[in-house]
């Protein structure tokens, strides 16, 4: 056996620094708050991780106790909890990585509670087994053992590899590239763990174990595997608490952001009060010698003159109360526009009866703020855009696809339509492509038109306001 090769010094040591690598991150992932509707998957699901940590961390110290020792007449006990809770880690572990993977296929149920009915079988078989077999049969729950590394602890860890990888492909797209470079190590490591740790088992006299086992890896790289696993423990630790901090940041974000809502509803208070009670007073004072005035004056042609002054004051004075009212309730948050979309593609489905495919991917995480201009244009853009495709491509079907980074807010409109041709459509001065265009260039913002006998793609970005945004992003 390999315990052979490594003095009991060694091993404790080894097993204490593994579970102490394991158990950190286990507390630094249940420290976090999970705020309200965040939109950062990793956080979502952390709960799951942090149990997966300390359970499996207390699991090493078990064994670690075992090796000192100290309770002799406890040996067997120690085996079987150790068993017990490196199963049940898995178990957490293999849970994390299902909710962080966000499967939504047509066995979405199944595939959620599958770790927990493989695990429900492996605790009868383990329990039976115990029962049955008890000390004269020791090496059985060894086997047991052997069978939740291959049946729990390999798939948890190929499927939270998987689902941090897929984490990190989309936190690069937006451009959040520094966390996803520590998700896509810790994905890596958490492969090679899984190796480590589902592979790599105790001798048996069964296949694959018979072979591939914890003796051969001793002979070939003259360390125990023990050794592997712990340094894989300790690289996803670093790189996890490493990665928390976008939790921090995101916090931060979301209190800067309505630090900068609040200040700006309140300077736009400020000057709606300053307009009502400086120009308004000013003109209605105004008016009210302009009817002074006209009672006064017995010459019809300059009574009229005066009537039109005051009309024109009142026109004034509205059109101030108008625009102190706009101010005042307007809001540049990007959510608004999510709501005009879902209601706009309801009454164009409800009149065309084309479906009409919304997708909305515009993370907190790099959400900015848009200003009422620049929502209300690619509001109208992408309602003309809509319309031109019922109206003129035949289109069976219609998507709408928004997206973000942390620099624009991109909006594509797609259908499986006749498409056009867009010399044609120039020359023939199509108002709708040129109002769409005119809108882009208002707002500083990107169009791009691509149209075929298969349908057309019409896609605008439009810049994150500077001056609202500056919150620094990774």
């Amino acid at each position: 056996m390999v315990d052979m090769f490594i003095s009991n010094h060694g091993y404790i040591l080894l097993f204490f620094f593994y579970g102490l690598a394991f158990f950190s991150m286990g507390i630094s992932a249940l420290q976090q708050r999970v705020p309200k509707g965040t939109n950062f998957f990793l956080l979502k699901s952390i709960r799951l991780l942090g149990y997966f940590g300390i359970i499996h961390g207390i699991t090493e110290w078990v064994i670690m106790l075992r090796i000192i020792n100290v309770f002799p007449v406890y040996q067997l006990l120690l085996i079987v909890i150790a068993t017990f809770l490196n199963s049940l880690s898995f178990a957490f572990l293999w849970g994390f990585g299902v909710k962080l993977l966000g499967y939504k296929g047509k066995h979405k149920k199944i595939f959620n509670r599958l770790p927990w009915l493989v695990f429900t079988v492996w605790f009868v078989g383990f329990i039976i087994s115990y029962s049955v077999f008890k000390t004269d049969r020791l090496h059985w729950l060894f086997v047991e053992d052997t069978t939740s590394r291959y049946f729990i602890g390999l798939p948890g860890a190929m499927i939270t590899a998987l689902a941090l990888y897929k984490n990190a492909k989309y936190l690069s797209n937006i451009n959040l590239k520094d966390i996803a470079i520590k998700l896509n190590g810790m994905s890596m490591l958490f492969f090679i763990y899984g190796v480590f740790a589902g592979v790599i088992v105790e001798k048996s006299n069964f296949l694959p174990a018979s072979i591939i086992n914890k003796d051969l890896f001793y002979q070939l790289f003259r360390f125990p595997v023990e050794l592997a696993r712990a340094i894989s423990a300790t690289g996803i630790t670093v790189l996890f608490i490493s990665a928390i901090d976008i939790f921090i940041w995101e916090t931060n974000l979301k209190i800067a952001m309505l630090s900068k809502v609040q200040l700006i509803s309140k300077e736009r208070k400020k000057l709606g009060q300053e307009l009502h009670d400086g120009i308004i007073q000013n003109l209605f004072a105004t008016g009210l010698q302009v009817e002074s005035l006209i009672d006064m004056e017995t010459d019809k042609e300059k009574q009229e003159n005066l009537f039109y002054i005051k009309n024109n004051l009142n026109d004034t004075i509205a059109q101030v109360r108008e625009f102190i009212k706009k101010i005042a309730t307007q809001n540049i948050n990007i959510e608004e526009l999510k709501e005009k979309l879902i209601e706009l593609i309801t009454n164009f489905e409800k009149n065309s009866g084309i479906p009409i495919e919304f997708n909305y991917y515009v993370s907190e995480l790099i959400q900015g703020f848009l200003s009422n201009e620049k929502v209300t244009q690619l509001y109208y853009i992408i309602q003309e855009a809509v319309s031109n495709a019922i109206k003129h491509s035949s289109a069976t079907k219609i998507t709408i696809t928004i997206n973000a980074d942390i620099k624009d807010v991109v909006a594509t409109i797609t259908d499986n339509g006749t498409g056009f041709n867009q010399e044609e459509t120039s020359i023939n001065g199509h108002y709708g492509l040129i109002s769409m265009k005119e809108r882009a260039t208002s707002v500083n913002g990107k169009l791009i038109i691509n149209s075929n006998e298969k349908g057309a793609k019409i896609s605008i970005s439009i810049p994150w306001e500077d001056d609202v945004n500056g919150t620094e992003k990774y």
